[in-house]
């Protein structure tokens, strides 16, 4: 059975069945630039379409690697994770979306028709804990943050509530944009950055607000009460996403390679990841 729920004001900082709210007028405003965002990701896509099948790829090697029965999905996208996973066989009893945006909730109630056991809570997590924690019906068994964390107004926010919707021995799962990877490296030797961590015009367009390296990614998640278990990263890309794209010489097998040699060689990879634990 699957349904869809509108998130009201949450309760971040407080425990899931007490109430708490957020004012009107930084939910509008966090709304606007989902909205700016989903117009933007969709005009910029091209070669994203190859990053999102590398993050897929991290995400159900992790699913696979044992039973997670209750999923939560931070942010959906226009590709759905969930198609995926079905189309691979693995099995779940819950698998809740939390999406805020309009697209991108309804793409997730689309899936939710074709596969059972899937809910989407229409809300920004941190505003909807007691939705999202009722819909799990006792905790999740892993959080999925998947491209979502560098782009938050209130990175801590986000963390607390993703740490209160984890059952006793869930896991969350982060992956983000590494600001030490290749391509950025080499932004900065070219003087076209002064530093890798600097916002570039594209971050920019896609509300991006910070990036991230391994350490202070760890360091992040250590500070919000997570226990890092696993970190690492994947794909190798050497160039901007636009310069990829316009490279006709690109093979498949090129791309898997750069996709391994991401794993082999985290801190150059184009993006990076931590599965953490919450608590000790």
């Amino acid at each position: 059975m699957s349904e869809i729920a509108d998130g009201g004001a949450g309760a971040v900082g407080r425990r899931p069945s007490e109430g708490g709210g957020v004012s009107a007028s930084a939910t509008e405003t966090k709304l606007a630039r989902i909205a700016r965002y989903e117009a933007t990701y969709g005009s910029e896509y091209g070669f994203e379409a190859v990053m999102v099948a590398a993050r897929r790829r991290i995400i159900l090697e992790m699913l696979r690697s044992s039973a997670h029965e209750v999923i939560v999905e931070v942010g959906c996208g226009a590709d759905l994770l969930v198609d995926r996973a079905a189309a691979e066989g693995l099995i779940w009893s819950r698998w809740v979306i939390v999406e805020p945006g309009e697209g991108f909730a309804a793409l997730g109630q689309e899936a939710a028709r074709r596969h059972a056991g899937v809910t989407v809570v229409k809300a920004f997590i941190e505003d909807a804990v007691a939705q999202v924690a009722s819909a799990t019906e006792g905790g999740a068994d892993v959080v999925l943050c998947s491209s979502v964390l560098h782009e938050v107004d209130d990175e801590r926010a986000v963390l607390t509530a993703m740490g209160r919707v984890l059952s006793g021995g869930g896991r969350l799962h982060v992956n983000v944009p590494n600001a030490t990877s290749l391509h950025r490296r080499l932004a900065r030797a070219m003087k076209l950055i002064a530093d890798e961590h600097e916002l570039t015009a594209r971050n920019r367009a896609l509300e991006q607000r910070r990036l991230y390296d391994l350490g202070s990614l760890v360091d992040l998640l250590q500070s919000a009460g997570f226990t890092v278990d696993e970190t690492g990263g994947y794909f190798l890309k050497p160039f901007t996403h636009d310069q990829m794209d316009t490279l006709e010489f690109v093979s498949d097998e090129m791309l898997t390679g750069l996709d391994e040699l991401g794993r082999e060689l985290p801190d150059l990879a184009a993006e990076i990841y931590v599965n953490a634990r919450f608590g000790l």
